[in-house]
């Protein structure tokens, strides 16, 4: 079922947590809202609930005006950052819980439950406590609670921030198959950049609680439409430069020495603050001519495993870049030269 808000705004006394914003989750999508604390993302997820209600705008869930609707008049479920199991109640009992109030029998209620529970792979799980779980086990009862409700919509609230970042991983996978397996509809808060693109269909950033940009993971990442995303969605680069206009689509942008022709239709010639990926930087040893390159100097050399990160300084400015050489790492003082791939930049 889909969501739709018209200009919704929402504020607590004179504070505005939620400025006016239109977006559309469709049906069977999973749509992430993502941004840093206090974007308003949480109020949003909390006003699809019906646990807050918006002082202007409209709310509809599968074209039913809901605006004014309480939680329990909303087709809708919800997965909390804590999971708020019932710590009294066995496993079982915490996904019967909502069937029985909602005036299930004991015996519907347990059926239900037991096929809530083999969803998510719990099904041998039915008689323990909570305590007696891991995070990501908790995590899939409050997953399984929330589905056996049937709910038209599922929300998560920020689910994974309890977990290490290998159960992370695990969970945001799992929890993007069920949502494919059962063409859940599934509208999912994080802060999480990484966790967002993993998992969604389409992603609503959202900055002092208005919509920054909205698109699936590619095109924010590697379209961004102003500085703020080019900055929130992954590490970039600011750097100086001269832009000039090849044509209707193509840009050419100079940082010192090197040239890089990019695909840009609003920008306009002079000069320029450019958004430098880090792993769109390849970091060479000094060329002999230093045809097309930045010439710089290793600031800074950290060690990471599968990759190297460097802090370059450079007449652009101080340049953050990823390197998957780590088998002769450079180090603090060596020249580099620097060649820019046409992806990864993009105008601020």
């Amino acid at each position: 079922m889909s969501v739709q808000f018209h200009n919704v705004v929402k504020r607590y006394g004179e504070a505005t947590a939620v400025a006016g914003i239109s977006f559309t989750v469709e049906a069977g999508t999973l749509v992430t809202l993502l941004g840093p604390s206090g974007c308003g993302k949480t109020t949003t997820l909390r006003m699809i609930a019906g646990l807050e209600l918006p002082n202007e705008g409209r709310i509809s869930i599968a074209g039913r005006d809901v605006t004014t609707l309480g939680a329990t008049q909303r087709d809708v479920s919800m997965v909390f950052q804590s999971y708020a199991l019932f710590p009294h109640m066995n496993v079982l009992e915490n996904v019967c819980y909502g069937l029985r109030r909602s005036g299930q029998s004991r015996e519907d209620a347990t059926k239900h439950a037991r096929e809530g529970l083999l969803q998510v792979g719990l099904e041998s799980y039915e008689q323990r406590q909570p305590s007696e779980l891991s995070g990501g086990q908790q995590q899939r009862v409050a997953v399984a609670r929330a589905l056996v409700l049937k709910p038209s919509v599922l929300l998560f609230d920020e689910p994974l921030s309890n977990l290490d970042a290998r159960l992370r991983r695990q969970m945001r996978e799992e929890i993007r198959e069920l949502q494919l397996r059962l063409g859940l509809t599934v509208v999912y808060v994080t802060h999480d950049q990484q966790e967002a693109m993993a998992v969604s269909d389409r992603i609503i950033v959202m900055n002092a609680g208005r919509i920054e940009q909205q698109g699936n993971p590619r095109d924010l990442y590697e379209r961004p439409a102003t500085p703020f995303l080019a900055r929130f969605m992954g590490e970039s680069n600011p750097a100086r430069g001269l832009l000039r206009r090849l044509d209707p689509a193509t840009v050419r942008i100079r940082l010192g020495a090197c040239e890089i022709d990019v695909v840009n239709a609003a920008a306009a010639d002079g000069e320029a603050t450019v958004a430098i990926r880090p792993e769109a930087i390849a970091v060479d040893r000094p060329d002999n001519d230093g045809a097309n390159s930045l010439a710089g100097t290793i600031a800074r050399a950290s060690y990471l495993g599968t990759h190297m990160e460097y802090s370059i300084d450079t007449a652009a400015g101080l340049l953050f870049a990823t390197c998957p050489q780590v088998e002769r790492p450079l180090v603090v003082g060596d020249p580099v030269a620097l060649h820019l791939a046409p992806r990864g930049g993009d105008r601020g």
